[in-house]
């Protein structure tokens, strides 16, 4: 007489059931951990950092006040050395070290503890067009001539072509997009300065290149 089958082991059963509930539990602890990983690294990708930018143009050599700066938030980048936001009250009181332009950020190579200017030199703007400096353009620590030139009577300012004036670039600014003026920041000796000045106010003079080590 043949033995009963065995009845189907209910541990069994229990036993596929735990390492179901398992398997969706580690499952479940995956995508977890990926999304914390995907969520932390896009935190990282997209850190912003405060740091100061100018808030409209400052000539070089201009003291740098509350209102020239302002407070901007940028993506962190080990590229860029902008100066922290923390650090805006050191940096009010100091001098622009080259022509700051509005909506730049600012750094520490573009301020200093001084205007840059030796003794006895002043600084001057030069608002000049297209054909009153040199194409190729200049750059601050050029040595240039300032010439007067005839206005539209054809005569210079004053009636006479005044002597030529040596001076250094001491920086240049964006051209204008609408009245295609470049201003151009120069050093120049003390006394020189209010001639050159009245002379700039006049539109009538140009800018000589020197050759280098002149």
């Amino acid at each position: 007489m043949p033995l009963p089958s065995p009845a189907p082991p209910l541990r069994s059963a229990a036993a596929r059931r735990q390492v179901s509930r398992k398997s969706l539990v580690l499952s479940v602890l995956v995508v977890l951990l990926g999304g914390l990983v995907a969520f932390t690294a896009g935190q990282m990708l997209t850190a912003h950092t405060e740091v100061l930018a100018v808030a409209r143009d400052v000539a070089v050599g201009s003291r740098i006040t509350a209102d020239d700066l302002t407070v901007a938030s940028v993506p962190s980048d080990p590229h860029l050395s902008p100066i922290p936001a923390t650090e805006q009250s050191r940096v009010v009181g100091a001098f622009a070290q080259v022509p700051l332009v509005r909506g730049g950020l600012l750094t520490r190579s573009q301020v200093g503890a001084d205007s840059g200017l030796a003794a006895g030199e002043l600084l001057v703007a030069l608002p000049l067009k297209d054909g009153q400096f040199p194409a190729r353009g200049l750059t601050a620590g050029q040595r240039v001539l300032i010439v007067a030139t005839p206005g539209s009577s054809g005569a210079a300012a004053g009636g006479a072509v005044q002597p030529s004036t040596e001076a250094t670039v001491a920086g240049v600014g964006a051209a204008n997009p609408t009245t295609q003026v470049t201003v151009v920041d120069v050093r120049l000796r003390e006394d020189d300065g209010p001639t050159v000045a009245q002379l700039a106010s006049t539109g009538n003079l140009a800018l000589i290149l020197l050759p280098a080590g002149s």
